[in-house]
């Protein structure tokens, strides 16, 4: 006898709706996200976390001649799209590579631009989409060409970009570029030059990072043995910098030792001590993982190694590309790891100072990704993914400390809330904006930052007939306290104003001052830095 269930039409009702609410929670649960366009080669290089916790992709997608036109995607914090953009101009293409954003929602974006052998451009992004300026850095003369390595803004606001340039000599290949808000190419110096280092060849960078305030570039070189200076090595090299950008030191990484490889990216372990990650190449086409420790003063502090049995059976090859940190401890990267030596796919390790690995995730037919820490310690991920062959998608995801997928997050937010009237579509053509400018004429940093702790000011119109003066200044954004006080011919001060930081003028009324000689001086936490002199005629 068939026994028979009777399911009352409201137990019907809860039935359904219990299934709705699975489907609907397994759709909201997004934890990857692929970017492209079918049939064609799109790559992510570089990946922001924004001040509305979305997320801004800098990538391209392949044009002529392998080169590929700049790609910006902005997505919410569960990477679904809010908007993208290309870059475009007439008469070359220009790639992102890398980008930074500052405190009021602007995006500084910098890569190649194809034109007269290829120089590094930069543009700058308002928090609602649109350019606001955009360069190219050329160094006419002494290099042929050039491209980005890395940017950085630092706690004054200045974009720091890390520029690679060619010439046949390559006597000064590594620069740092310092610009101001506005665009303007503020300074210029080159780094591990060989007029100071002759042994040193071909030094390139891969990375740039601001620690204590300090800089400390991470990349490679070839350098000899001490006792075989006839012949040079691909090591390791780290330089660092000290806050008013200063070479303190060039570090190609254990040269009495074969530690042959590159240097990706550095971290700090504690205030003193910090830790490069990358490549040691050894023979027999054997790559292993390499940690690499040194101090603040360029001291070399040892190295360890992961080893491809490590990870597991026929594995010939594996290194770090980017690395954060999980705890004191603990330390997460993305990496390339598998049977091969120069086609292996992506993936994440989890490791020790000492080369001990407490988790692997493989990520089949991915590149190694760009790795950023998010706000609620969790890491994402911005790789390239191949579909099928010639056909290449920017892949993102977002992972925990123990490799799992990171949940939907369901809470309500506001994007790009700096932005009133939301970002508009379209694309970003760079025709009208993109300026030649040479940057060899710009000043090394210390003499920039020694011009700034003057004020140069100017009084309009001299002589004063009309019975007001124009005082005009500089530079005071980078002071405090600012003070004005104008003093008559025997030395007595009859006029005295606040100055605010970034004011570049006032009006004084002098038409019941006596005729004569007077001398305005503006003072910085009590000290005078400018002064200018008038007649009152």
């Amino acid at each position: 006898m068939r026994a028979c269930i009777l399911v009352k039409p409201l137990h019907l009702i809860t039935i359904f709706i219990l299934i709705l609410f699975d489907f609907i929670s397994l759709a909201q649960i997004r934890t990857e996200a692929y970017f492209g366009v079918s049939g064609r080669t799109d790559v992510s290089k570089d990946i922001l976390e924004m001040y509305d916790k979305g997320y801004y992709i800098s990538g391209g997608f392949e044009g002529s001649g392998n080169h590929h036109y700049g790609w910006n995607i902005k997505t919410d914090i569960n990477l679904e799209l809010l908007y993208d953009k290309v870059f475009e101009h007439s008469l070359c293409t220009v790639g992102n590579f890398v980008s930074v954003s500052d405190g009021e929602g602007n995006i500084y974006v910098s890569g190649l631009a194809t034109i007269s052998g290829g120089w590094p451009f930069i543009t700058k992004i308002d928090s609602c989409g649109n350019k606001v300026w955009c360069k190219i850095l050329q160094y006419e003369g002494e290099f042929e060409n050039g491209s980005k390595r890395d940017i950085l803004i630092t706690k004054n606001n200045e974009i720091l970009l890390l520029i690679d340039l060619d010439s046949e000599e390559e006597i000064n290949k590594l620069h740092l570029v310092g610009l101001n808000s506005n665009g303007d190419v503020l300074w210029t110096k080159p780094y591990a030059s060989k007029n100071d280092y002759p042994w040193l060849q071909e030094a390139n960078a891969y990375s740039f990072t601001e620690i204590n305030n300090e800089y400390y570039i991470s990349g490679y070189c070839y350098y000899p043995y001490p006792n075989d200076t006839n012949h040079v090595f691909l090591r390791p090299l780290f330089i660092g910098i000290d806050s008013l950008f200063n070479e303190k030191w060039v570090l190609p990484f254990y040269a009495l030792d074969s530690v042959y490889g590159d240097a990706y990216k550095t971290i700090p372990l504690n205030d003193s001590v910090f830790m490069g990650v990358g490549i040691r190449r050894l023979p027999y086409s054997l790559d292993f993982g390499l940690l690499m420790f040194y101090n603040k003063d360029g001291e070399e502090m040892g190295y360890s190694e992961v080893s491809n049995e490590q990870i597991g059976p026929n594995i010939q090859s594996n290194h770090f590309r980017d690395v954060a940190s999980i705890n004191d401890s603990l330390f997460i990267s993305s990496s390339l790891f598998g049977p091969d030596i120069s086609s292996n796919p992506g993936g994440v390790l989890v490791f020790d100072t000492a080369g001990n690995l407490y988790n692997i995730l493989s990520k089949p037919n991915t590149t190694s990704a760009k790795l950023i820490k998010t706000y609620d310690n969790n890491y994402l991920f911005a790789a390239n993914i191949e579909e099928s062959k010639g056909d290449k998608d920017i892949y993102i995801y977002k992972i925990d400390e123990h490799l799992n997928d990171v949940p939907f997050d369901p809470t309500p937010r506001n994007y790009d809330s700096l932005c009133p009237g939301g970002i508009q579509p379209g694309n970003t053509n760079l025709d009208d904006c993109l300026i030649w400018t040479d940057i060899g004429e710009a000043p090394g940093p210390a003499q920039y930052y020694q011009s700034l702790r003057w004020i140069p000011m100017n009084a309009y119109p001299n002589p004063v007939k009309g019975g007001k003066v124009r005082l005009e200044f500089e530079n005071t954004e980078h002071h405090y306290n600012l003070v004005l006080r104008i003093y008559n011919h025997t030395g007595h001060s009859i006029h005295s104003q606040r100055i605010y930081k970034g004011q570049q003028d006032t009006d004084v009324i002098i038409s019941a001052w006596p005729k004569g000689f007077y001398i305005a001086v503006i003072y910085s936490n009590g000290g005078a830095v400018g002064k200018v002199k008038f007649v009152h005629e």
